[in-house]
């Protein structure tokens, strides 16, 4: 529910103020929660004041996307991805549970409008952060090469909605918050075959 209303928000402002060439973006939308488009707080409080009660717990998502349709072709978007999971304040595990993460995409849509076949350029920023008294954290960049097809399923409430598989080639480069450590790079050839789209 709380994904529809996010939804709903985003499309409302988005087609007022930008006359319906707005595209949000369902990525990785397999276990209730989608990696581009979220919001969510959780907090576990111990009340308990004995010493061998459970620590405090707290974590947060926000994931928001946007992406904008300038010609009939080129479109551009920004994401923002910000993720917290803290026990008694402090991060509990190195990884994307305590990141924050920036990006810019570039869509070349090969037909005209959002449907249909596109080409797209990612350019991903990611922070994670250090856990208590280390230098665990690390600064990620990620460049990925997309090509895909959205397939337009339908509209509801003026939203279209669009099966949007594509295969991606990412190359991500790690730069660990520990001086004088070596920088890790990797590649991937990923298939997404369950992403969607919405079109407003």
């Amino acid at each position: 529910m709380k994904k529809l209303v996010l939804l709903a928000i985003v499309a409302t402002f988005a087609t007022s103020a930008f006359a319906q060439k707005g595209l949000v973006e369902l990525q990785g939308c397999f276990d209730g929660t989608c990696d581009t488009l979220d919001f969510d707080m959780a907090t576990d409080k111990d009340n308990d004041f004995n010493s061998d009660a459970d620590d405090d717990e707290e974590s947060q998502t926000i994931a928001l996307n946007y992406n904008h349709l300038f010609t009939d072709n080129f479109g551009a978007g920004l994401v923002y991805i910000q993720r917290s999971d803290l026990e008694d304040g402090d991060v509990k595990s190195v990884g994307l549970g305590n990141s924050t993460t920036t990006g810019i995409n570039l869509f070349w849509n090969i037909d005209a409008g959002w449907m249909g076949s596109y080409a797209a350029l990612r350019y991903w920023m990611t922070s994670v952060e250090d856990t208590e008294g280390n230098k665990d954290g690390y600064d990620s960049t990620m460049i990925v090469l997309e090509y895909g097809k959205r397939v337009a399923l339908g509209k509801v409430w003026g939203l279209s909605f669009a099966w949007n598989p594509s295969v991606s080639y990412s190359m991500t480069t790690n730069e660990s918050n520990t001086s004088g450590s070596d920088d890790n790079e990797m590649t991937a050839l990923s298939i997404s075959p369950v992403n969607f789209a919405v079109a407003f």
